[in-house]
């Protein structure tokens, strides 16, 4: 067993997003990697990491797709997902805690917090694909290149 504390793991600044040969600034975003492909030996396999994102108050994830799949669960604040379906239909909802997101395989989305005040965190649970290099803490997340 693996036992760790968010709270005892050092957030990571997410500063940038690369989405269709773009690079989009971010701020105010951090990640802390509380399960990932590092940790532990053989015997964890490491088909999943777990991150916990806080978005700063008015701050996004801009627009991004990549190869694998994630579930997002709120658990603090609220944000507005923006998801845009393979037909390309725009769909703008708020969400907030103990709402769960699902996104498939290039699946393209986004989050912004529309709080001027309070952050919102949430977890993201992420399978580990190909060599599971997207399951290793990075500052920039591996984006599929559009």
């Amino acid at each position: 067993m693996i036992l760790r504390n968010a709270g005892n793991i050092e957030p990571i600044e997410i500063k940038e997003i690369t989405f269709k040969g773009v690079k989009y600034p971010v701020t105010n975003v951090t990640a802390r990697w509380l399960v990932h492909k590092d940790l532990g030996g053989e015997e964890y396999v490491h088909n999943h990491a777990l991150r916990h994102f806080t978005i700063g108050p008015s701050s996004e994830i801009p627009l991004h797709q990549h190869k694998f799949v994630e579930i997002i669960y709120i658990l603090g604040g609220k944000l507005i997902s923006t998801d845009i379906d393979k037909e390309g239909k725009r769909q703008d909802i708020e969400v907030g805690p103990g709402d769960c997101l699902y996104h498939y395989s290039d699946e393209v989305h986004g989050f912004k917090n529309p709080s001027d005040t309070e952050p919102a965190t949430l977890l993201c649970c992420i399978d580990c694909i190909g060599d599971k290099g997207n399951c290793i803490p990075t500052s920039r997340p591996r984006v599929t290149e559009q």
